[in-house]
């Protein structure tokens, strides 16, 4: 990381020219003596630097690590999550992977932005402590400018997390596990609309913790569509569990007469069929819209009811082994 190795030149800068040094044992202010009781010739004695200018040592060398944590994270942060929506998607790669990857990105930039970040903290002004080299060379002077390299780089770290309060983090396994679905669901999804005479397929899976239902399996639709886990008669199917068969989308409260508004589609007729796991929780729901027999809308039948119960198991079966086969791939 750009910013741990920007704390180990500090450390190796201020332990440059070391010698073998002791305090004196009287006089105050205290004096440093840099030679033993040896009958060798005395070398001049060093102060010891007041709190205040172990505080302003401790600022000088906080304030641009705070730069470079800012720097590190940011860019790790933001390439990682880049990396993970799209080639992590496309390939396959894990999220760690994605974050390490960031992670080289972001050694990159501390390379580059050490000349910047140095040349914005000079402009600072900060207040100069005014300690000579062999102060600087003391133990306590070196540990305050090492705790305050540490407290920088840390509070810097944290200042970069902050975007995470503006990035969808979930984007990129939501986007994996459609990517999975897809390939399991299409030819249901597709066959599906055949079997029902519908216009239009689609198949919901329910977030939990977001609350909120999410596809990327709809025949005539592109990239992952979300909707509140209760908006709409799919909503009302996942909130109920209960199957609902609606002949007239128009004359039913529930129906959101705006979704048809924003994507120029027209809903008549709906059947909406909950998807439930083993013990019985809703995980998600399949939806088919506006059937349609010799050419006139009709609404869906009894038949096509039993028929959607029987998809909706067959789905509960692949996802139960879409979960067994990730949970294997995890273990090992």
């Amino acid at each position: 990381m750009a910013a741990a190795l920007r704390v180990t030149r500090v450390t190796i800068d201020l332990s440059r020219n070391l010698r073998r040094q002791r305090f004196s044992a009287a006089g105050s202010p205290r004096y440093f003596s840099s030679s033993a009781s040896t009958g060798k010739k005395e070398l001049p004695t060093v102060r010891v630097p007041t709190s205040a200018e172990l505080r302003l040592v401790a600022l000088r060398y906080a304030i641009p690590m705070v730069g470079f944590g800012f720097m590190d994270n940011l860019v790790m942060i933001t390439a990682g999550d880049a990396i993970d929506q799209t080639f992590g998607v496309a390939f396959g790669i894990s999220t760690m992977t994605a974050a390490g990857f960031g992670q080289c990105f972001s050694d990159v930039a501390g390379n580059m932005s050490g000349g910047m970040v140095d040349a914005a903290c000079s402009r600072l002004n900060l207040p100069n402590h005014n300690l000579t080299q062999s102060q600087m060379d003391l133990r306590v002077t070196r540990m305050c400018a090492t705790f305050g390299a540490c407290v920088g780089v840390v509070t810097g770290c944290l200042l970069g997390m902050s975007c995470l309060m503006f990035m969808d983090t979930d984007a990129a396994d939501r986007a994996k596990r459609a990517k999975e679905l897809h390939s399991v669901f299409e030819h249901v999804m597709s066959s599906g609309k055949t079997l029902f005479q519908a216009e239009r397929a689609s198949l919901f899976m329910l977030d939990k913790e977001k609350n909120e239902l999410w596809s990327q399996v709809a025949t005539g639709a592109k990239g992952i569509i979300k909707v509140k886990a209760d908006a709409g008669i799919i909503g009302a199917c996942v909130q109920s569990g209960e199957l609902l068969n609606i002949a007239d989308a128009y004359c039913d409260e529930r129906f959101n007469q705006d979704v048809d508004k924003e994507t120029a589609f027209h809903t008549k007729s709906v059947l909406a069929i909950p998807v439930k796991d083993e013990e019985g929780a809703i995980i998600g729901a399949i939806e088919m819209m506006n059937k349609s027999k010799d050419g006139s809308d009709v609404a869906f039948t009894t038949d096509d009811e039993n028929l959607g119960r029987m998809m909706a198991s067959h789905i509960k079966s692949f996802i139960q082994k879409l979960n067994e086969s990730t949970t294997k791939k995890v273990k090992a």
